[in-house]
């Protein structure tokens, strides 16, 4: 007899908890987003190694008891992705239910448990597939901020350059002219373009990554 308990599953809707706007909204995508690339490459290597070891010793008991330590694994890289939706994206969603073993079950029946556990195996599949919206994420973000950051402060900062006799610069090649001014309003253009765009670029990116953790991750609750 399966002796796998299976708590009741909440039907209550999603809290939603007032959304921070404004300068701290951007602040909070872009943090979300950059904070996200270094969570997702821990958990793609621990988790990859994980699989990796523990179905290289499915031959051995010892690697039913490997699986069981990776899906833990990913389950404390879910939590901590819950929290940060929770924290950085403002909706509160509820966590699944994980299927438990009857009190006094052995220790290959709880193994066995946690590998029956759709949830345990959708946390998994997060850790192997997470890291690519959160590189992205990360990517635009980082560029998107020094974009405007290095566009705005480029009229200080090309003093320093050392242009040299047969360099081209980006201004003469779209053809708004030759020399230094020329240049620094180009670079101030597209400074202002990427501040002004901020907000979106980074809600954007960030709701990619978040929108595929809370299928993967708060769905089944």
């Amino acid at each position: 007899m399966d002796e796998t308990l299976q708590l009741p599953r909440t039907t209550a809707r999603p809290t939603v908890v007032e959304r921070p706007a404004g300068v701290r909204r951007v602040l909070l995508d872009s943090g979300y987003s950059i904070s996200a690339f270094f969570l997702a490459i821990p958990a793609l290597v621990l988790v990859t190694v994980g699989l990796a070891l523990g179905a290289g010793l499915l031959i051995l008991i010892a690697g039913f008891f490997v699986l069981v330590v990776t899906t833990y694994v990913a389950r404390g890289f879910a939590y901590a992705e819950r929290a940060r939706l929770r924290s950085m994206k403002g909706v509160d969603d509820p966590t699944p239910t994980y299927a438990v073993s009857q009190a006094g079950a052995g220790p290959l029946r709880r193994a066995l448990t946690a590998l029956r556990d759709p949830q345990s195996w959708l946390d998994v599949v997060w850790a192997l597939v997470g890291w690519v919206t959160a590189t992205f994420a990360f990517a635009v973000t980082l560029a998107w901020w020094a974009a405007a950051a290095g566009g705005l402060s480029y009229w200080y900062w090309e003093r320093f350059i050392d242009f040299g006799p047969n360099n081209t610069t980006l201004a003469e090649l779209t053809g708004l002219g030759e020399g230094r001014t020329p240049e620094i309003w180009l670079n101030l253009a597209i400074g202002t373009f990427a501040l002004i765009t901020i907000p979106l670029a980074t809600r954007l990116v960030a709701a990619l990554h978040a929108g595929l953790a809370r299928m993967l991750l708060t769905s089944r609750g």
